[in-house]
């Protein structure tokens, strides 16, 4: 008697869709990210799509945050990613063979719902710190039974390829990394195989980061990848430490990503960075419908997108001054006006650049024969918290009735 082989299931969109839609992440961009590449799903449950496609689809998030988004989303299990490339005949291999393309993203629907959202929520260690002392991996594979070749590093040899400038379709990191090195042996703590000094500014970020009790044997991953920064970016990772730290503290969490693997995928530059080394303002969760949260939820629609917002709270990682908040007064669009004076545009790129965090589409849009975007004045607002050239009942009007 024989059996028929049984056919593997297959997934449509709507139901990869309806899956993505009912994770509850916590992460607002991560979260409109799984559910575009549910979008691109075939039937195996894998999607091709490149990192331009993907921010464009998640409503302008830059190349930068897609690709951070998409290494989050694999460290709590939503996804596993593979490598890709096309070789001379035009055929898709997992090889190393050829030019580099997008990568194979499989949504992995069979993975235990509820343990996806803990680690999310910061309720279970992400994949890859299940078993810290053993392993800096960070695919999924091992924890949820995945074949061995999801997600393979580059192999030596291969040409470093940069992200974002080199090939518009790629989608994951594919610049060749060696394997982690060993904590050195019989050497004191802080110092490498070849007894290289430290980079200024390592020591004080380590000493802040939170969780290093428990990842003391990776203080030498950490300073490998701290080691790989410019000047200016380790700089800007030590003032962004302690800013982390606090946000943790704040949030509540007991469990922290490794300190290498924050570096490795520039965690730091969520923070603002201030090159003169004054102390960067602190961040932390606003109430979003508190006057704070609906003034920064404004300053952001003005720069045409949204602040990141998790479990009813906005995250700004900035001072909320008397400047800031006078957008809660504004916060109706209905009553802003259509932007086209020159000096006008200019003040508001400034500020914007100033005050909202992380990437933006391009601010000026057409409207008819004209180019100029929408805001709540024509100028941006005074230090006091004042609108200038901007009536009194315009600004209560524009309000509401509070």
């Amino acid at each position: 008697m024989t059996t028929a082989k049984r056919r593997a299931r297959r997934i449509a969109a709507d139901e990869a869709h309806a899956w993505a839609r009912n994770l509850k992440l916590r992460n607002l961009q991560a979260s409109i990210l799984l559910r575009s590449l549910s979008l691109y799903v075939d039937g195996d449950g894998v999607a091709f799509a490149a990192i331009p496609t993907l921010a464009e689809d998640c409503d302008g998030l830059s190349v930068d945050t897609v690709r951070r988004r998409l290494v989050w989303l694999e460290q709590v299990g939503a996804i596993a990613r593979q490598p890709q490339w096309l070789d001379e005949n035009g055929v898709r291999n997992g090889h190393g063979r050829g030019k580099r393309t997008t990568d194979e993203i499989r949504l992995l629907f069979d993975a235990d719902p509820d343990l996806i959202e803990a680690r999310a929520q910061g309720r279970a260690p992400h994949v890859g710190e299940e078993n810290a002392a053993e392993t800096t991996e960070i695919s999924p594979s091992s924890q949820l039974g995945l074949n061995s070749t999801v997600s393979p590093r580059p192999a030596l040899g291969q040409d470093s390829v940069s992200p974002s400038s080199t090939c518009d379709q790629l989608i994951s990191e594919p610049e060749p990394e060696p394997e982690s090195p060993k904590a050195p042996e019989g050497g004191e703590e802080g110092r490498c195989a070849d007894d290289e000094r430290e980079p200024d500014g390592f020591s004080e970020a380590w000493s802040a980061w939170p969780g290093r009790e428990l990842q003391g044997h990776r203080r030498d991953l950490a300073l490998v990848e701290f080691r790989k920064l410019p000047a200016d970016k380790q700089r800007h990772c030590r003032q962004a430490v302690p800013l982390f730290a606090a946000a943790r503290a704040r949030a509540g969490y007991d469990k922290h990503p490794n300190f290498h693997l924050w570096i490795r995928n520039r965690g730091f530059e969520e923070f603002p960075y201030r090159p003169d080394g004054s102390a960067a303002p602190s961040s932390g969760p606003i109430e979003e419908a508190s006057e704070a949260g609906r003034a920064i939820t404004a300053l952001y629609a003005v720069a045409r997108t949204r602040p990141f917002v998790s479990n009813g709270r906005v995250i700004y990682p900035g001072g909320v001054s008397a400047q800031l908040l006078a957008f809660a007064a504004v916060a109706e669009k209905a009553a802003w006006r259509w932007i086209t004076d020159r000096q006008q545009i200019a003040a508001w790129t400034a500020f914007l650049a100033a005050h909202v965090r992380g990437g933006r589409p391009a601010l000026l849009e057409k409207r008819g024969e004209e180019t100029g975007f929408y805001a709540p004045g024509p100028w941006p607002p005074r230090k006091d918290g004042g609108w200038p050239e901007l009536a009194a009942a315009e600004v209560s009007q524009a309000g509401g009735d509070e």
